[in-house]
């Protein structure tokens, strides 16, 4: 499918209109999409009736002819008014930059979560844009257990159906959020600290929680799916992660973007769950990328929408290989130089998450007897051991144990007696 970009630039905007457009290009060809032509125009402000002004209009719909284009792309999200008349004009599919997102995560969904989720955020786009539907259909019977009323028109019963819907996937969204929520809960009792991967999508989050694994000697069977591809994969990948005797749940979460539809972060709310409930966030950037800081501004907005900004975070400059700046940093925040690609910064991160996650813990001198042997593999396991001597009643330890399993030890502490 050949498709034509269009875009306004207004003094508000926080990308140029280039970088903008690309990565509305980067968008399409998720979807297979080739751009043969691109159209910007700078405004004040969009048109409410057109987005773009009546003159751009009338050279969009010449080059739709002159290119023999079969979809014309906007780069926001358009009013019905504005869809419609756009529509008219052009006399082509037209598609925003909100519903080929939706369009994007659609096919990449592929857990039943994903699937309601996008299902329900494309419904909600659909709704209010309803009386556009299926253009030169006049009347439908009842559908889907919905009966048409008398006289009621397709467009009439169309809407019926799609508020159905969403009552339908926000109860099922719903029993998922409870199952959700009782799996964060046991982590908590268990004590398992949740640290999550955040960033722009394609900043290299998900070849950072490889990297991680593949260092930390978790299985490549456990290795999670990455490609140089806007929104690759849309699931969230919950991994157990040992390191120096502390244990943590990586999670790595859906990418963002731009302009992301409202509706779409709504639905996924669930998903992100894991990011509310983290004690660490691991912020990855693209350093090589220009536009670094408007990338940060968009991770951050959508974390302050999950009320996650007072989560700690450590922010790191991924790709650092690629770029020649030193001047990185965001104040206020620990940040690491890190390449996947190069191994640079892998052990000094680890070694952050574990100072921002490592539970308090007691200095202790035990006197373990051979008979407990189960203790004695708990502290080879959990604690650090500073001296070790094995002793005619027992293996003598000094240690930093975690409080909480400080309890099970105490009776042997020498410093106790």
């Amino acid at each position: 499918m050949n498709a034509i970009l269009v875009g306004i630039e207004t003094k508000n905007d926080r990308y140029n209109i280039s970088y903008s457009l690309d990565e509305l290009r980067a968008l399409a060809e998720v979807l297979d999409i080739k751009t043969i032509y691109t159209v910007s125009q700078r405004l004040d402000k969009p048109s409410p009736s057109t987005y773009v002004g009546g003159g751009k209009l009338t050279e969009i719909a010449a080059a739709v002819i002159a290119y023999n284009a079969d979809l014309v792309i906007f780069n926001d999200e358009l009013s019905p008014a504005q869809l419609e008349n756009c529509r008219d004009a052009l006399q082509v599919e037209v598609m925003d930059r909100s519903y080929l997102i939706l369009k994007i995560f659609e096919e990449h969904a592929q857990t039943k979560e994903a699937k309601i989720q996008v299902k329900l955020a494309k419904n909600m786009y659909l709704l209010p844009r309803v009386q556009f539907m299926n253009p030169g259909e006049k009347r439908v019977s009842g559908a889907s257990g919905i009966t048409r009323g008398k006289g009621e028109t397709s467009k009439e019963l169309n809407r019926r159906m799609i508020e159905a819907e969403i009552v339908r996937l926000n109860k099922e969204l719903k029993e998922i959020e409870v199952m959700k929520d009782n799996q964060i809960d046991k982590r908590k009792r268990n004590e398992v600290p949740i640290v999550a991967l955040v960033g722009y999508t394609n900043a290299g989050k998900s070849s950072t929680m490889n990297s991680i694994l593949k260092h930390t000697g978790v299985s490549i069977e456990k290795s999670v799916y990455e490609k140089d591809q806007l929104f690759a994969t849309l699931e969230t990948f919950n991994r157990k992660i040992t390191y120096n005797k502390t244990e943590f749940m990586l999670v790595d979460t859906v990418g963002f973007v731009s302009k992301l539809p409202h509706n779409l972060v709504a639905s996924f709310y669930n998903t992100l769950a894991e990011i509310r409930n983290a004690d660490l966030i691991i912020h990855v950037l693209d350093s090589s990328s220009e536009y670094i800081n408007e990338q940060l501004t968009v991770v951050m907005e959508v974390l302050n929408q999950l009320g996650a900004l007072k989560i700690p975070q450590i922010m790191v400059f991924n790709k650092w290989d690629e770029t020649r700046s030193e001047f990185l940093q965001v104040p206020g925040f620990k940040t690491v130089k890190y390449s996947n690609k190069t191994g640079l910064g892998l052990e000094i991160l680890l070694q952050m998450i574990l100072d921002e996650i490592k539970p308090s813990s007691i200095h202790a001198r035990l006197l373990i007897p051979y008979s407990k042997g189960d203790l004695s593999n708990l502290i080879e396991e959990k604690a650090e051991i500073s001296n070790k001597d094995y002793r005619e009643d027992g293996i003598y330890y000094e240690v930093e144990i975690p409080k909480k399993l400080y309890s099970k030890v105490k009776d042997y502490d020498l410093n106790m007696l």
